[in-house]
């Protein structure tokens, strides 16, 4: 396989570890607003899953370009890389709706 369709695998492979991920966290946002906050955390820690692999993908490209391969530039890897930050920005606020939301049912028990 070429470095070209090997660039283009690993931005497809981290498109869709991001969905998963964000999959995840938009439900555990839903799941917490029910008031069923460990169901909502274990959602968190799932969607964390997917996102661990996204960094694998990642840093393995990484590292290539810092053992010093040239790697093609990609508008498919920039695009994974904006998912991939996106999603960083959703695991932190899900994760911080999620607590506000334990706040909010303990105040009103």
């Amino acid at each position: 396989m070429n470095t070209l369709e090997e660039m283009q695998t690993a931005a497809f492979q981290i498109i869709s570890f991001a969905g998963e991920a964000r999959s995840c966290y938009v439900e555990a946002i839903q799941i917490a607003r029910n008031g069923t906050l460990e169901e909502a955390k274990k959602k968190i820690e799932e969607g964390v899953q997917f996102y661990n692999q996204i960094h694998k993908v990642h840093a393995s490209l990484i590292q290539r370009e810092a053992a010093g391969e040239q790697l093609p530039f990609s508008l498919i890897l920039m695009h994974a890389e904006d998912q991939m930050l996106t999603t960083e920005t959703l695991k932190i606020m899900a994760s911080e709706m999620v607590e506000m939301c334990a706040m909010i049912f303990d105040k009103t028990s």
